[in-house]
């Protein structure tokens, strides 16, 4: 006797829904993954040191960043938030460049 071909149904929303479900049960962290960093706050420590030089060019703020293991968001954030807190100015200096000032 021949056997009948089995038919395939096509996938189904549903489907995809639980294979997705099985990825997530599937991708638990490990032992050998590093934990993910939580970004943290160095407003005050950059508030700091730009009050301390007087007047830090872009270049200045990024080697400190740089030397201190700061990520470009951490810093991109800590400067936002001095500069809504009007602590900070940027300006341009007589060449061009960016350059940031302590207010008050």
């Amino acid at each position: 006797m021949a056997k009948r071909k089995e038919e395939k149904r096509s996938p189904t929303l549903f489907d995809f829904i639980a294979a997705g479900e099985k990825k997530d049960e599937a991708k638990k962290p490990t032992a050998t993954e590093p934990p993910v960093r939580q970004p943290r706050d160095v407003s005050d420590e950059l508030y700091v040191f730009i009050k301390k030089v007087g007047r830090a060019s872009k270049d200045d703020v990024t080697k400190w960043a740089k030397g201190r293991g700061v990520t470009p968001s951490e810093l991109y954030k800590a400067l936002e938030k001095l500069l809504v807190e009007r602590k900070l100015r940027k300006k341009l200096d007589d060449e061009g460049n960016l350059v940031y000032e302590v207010l008050g």
